[in-house]
């Protein structure tokens, strides 16, 4: 009978980000509203339809809903009778109307969860660097672009910006000194000889 082969043990780093990951909820579960959040909103709305239809509300629609990433946080959440919410799901422009009610309540994102969040400022920040980093290259290059300016006689086109924003400081470097070069010898006079002058090789 054949050994079992052995398993190779999971390194540490590798255990820590599966850790990570397992411990997060499942998009399924996101979607699902907590107890208490169920609780609060009964004792908001006196057990009523949100829809002010009048009758008792029996359950807990999700105004993003769950198929648009709509998760179960409060302000995602609104209670509603059986009638209201299957002519909510059935019928785009009212649910369209009551995203509009919410996002101006709550705020544009108002489906968000934590984890939601976190992502949201994550790439908030990342693309902020983007900006911060385009600007200081932009400012880096801003003599040897006023050096080309005045060369050409007119502003540089968005591709050759780009193909100097493409230079890395060293290119950058040796491309200011020949144009810084070329415009001082541009400008000089050009040697004058007198008549009768004799020309040296």
């Amino acid at each position: 009978m054949a050994l079992a082969k052995r398993k190779k043990p999971i390194q540490e780093w590798r255990q820590s980000i599966l850790a990570h990951h397992q411990s997060r909820p499942s998009r399924a579960d996101r979607a699902e509203f907590p107890p208490e959040v169920v609780k609060e909103l009964i004792e908001e709305t006196d057990g009523l339809c949100q829809c002010n239809c009048g009758r008792t509300a029996t359950q807990t629609h999700h105004v993003m809903p769950r198929g648009r990433s709509g998760r179960g946080v409060k302000t995602n959440a609104m209670r509603v009778c059986d009638v209201c919410h299957d002519r909510i799901q059935t019928n785009e422009e009212e649910l369209q109307g009551w995203i509009t009610t919410y996002s101006l309540t709550y705020g544009p994102r108002f489906w968000y969860d934590e984890q939601d969040w976190e992502e949201f400022n994550r790439k908030q920040a990342a693309q902020e660097r983007l900006i911060a980093q385009k600007q200081e290259r932009l400012e880096s290059i801003k003599p040897v672009m006023d050096l080309l300016t005045t060369a050409a006689g007119r502003s540089l086109k968005t591709k050759e910006i780009r193909l100097l924003e493409s230079m890395d400081t060293k290119q950058m470097s040796v491309f200011s000194v020949m144009i810084s070069d070329a415009l001082n010898n541009y400008s000089r006079p050009a040697p004058s000889y007198g008549y009768g002058e004799r020309f040296e090789d």
